[in-house]
């Protein structure tokens, strides 16, 4: 039935209830089932986008990282007040400070999650996320990985857009440890 426009479906919604009608009308035991279908068109359900167009990063940081997998999971790597700087929307520097752990699952791949606190360079403007990533590790002293990032409700000046909403990210780093981190702003 999902292929059905609406008219045809409902046709038969109502032939289905007539045909059950005639049988209790014959003393027949009827089991009526809710229609339970998936909708394709998500015009359908509240004028939903059938794709998210992010745009462009909003946070840009480049990085230099040795590349080096946990080497089990009752030892994951911990980052502890990790640092870097950043740009926010092309022209607000901003260093970004947390911590990490960093836990191995199978086929190289990891597990990440902690937080991050971002100031503007002048320590006037902050905002705070927690994270949860599924990271990569390649043959070849690569690293990839792609995550989410929830800020929370406290947020301040220049950075009070990022108040109670949510943002993915992925990070690369290449064989000679030059990394990038990239986040979109999901509205």
């Amino acid at each position: 039935m999902r292929n059905l426009d609406l008219k045809t479906r409902n046709k038969m919604i109502i032939l289905g209830m007539m045909f059950g009608s005639v049988l209790l009308a014959f003393g027949a035991t009827v089991f009526l089932i809710p229609n339970a279908y998936a909708i394709n068109n998500t015009e359908v359900i509240g004028g939903l986008a059938a794709t998210v167009d992010l745009g462009s990063p909003f946070y840009i940081q480049r990085y230099q990282h040795v590349v080096e997998p946990p080497q089990s999971e009752s030892e994951p790597n911990l980052y502890v007040n990790h640092t870097n700087e950043g740009i926010i929307n092309g022209n607000l520097s901003v260093t970004h400070v947390g911590n990490t752990t960093e836990t191995p699952r199978n086929n190289n791949t990891v597990f990440l999650q902690g937080f991050r606190n971002l100031t503007t360079d002048n320590g006037m403007d902050a905002a705070s996320y927690d994270f949860q990533a599924i990271g990569n590790y390649g043959p070849d002293n690569t690293y990839e990985s792609t995550g989410v990032a929830i800020f929370d409700e406290v947020a301040t000046g220049k950075l009070s857009f990022l108040a109670n909403s949510v943002a993915i990210y992925k990070a690369k780093v290449d064989a000679d440890g030059n990394g990038a981190f990239l986040m979109w702003h999901w509205k």
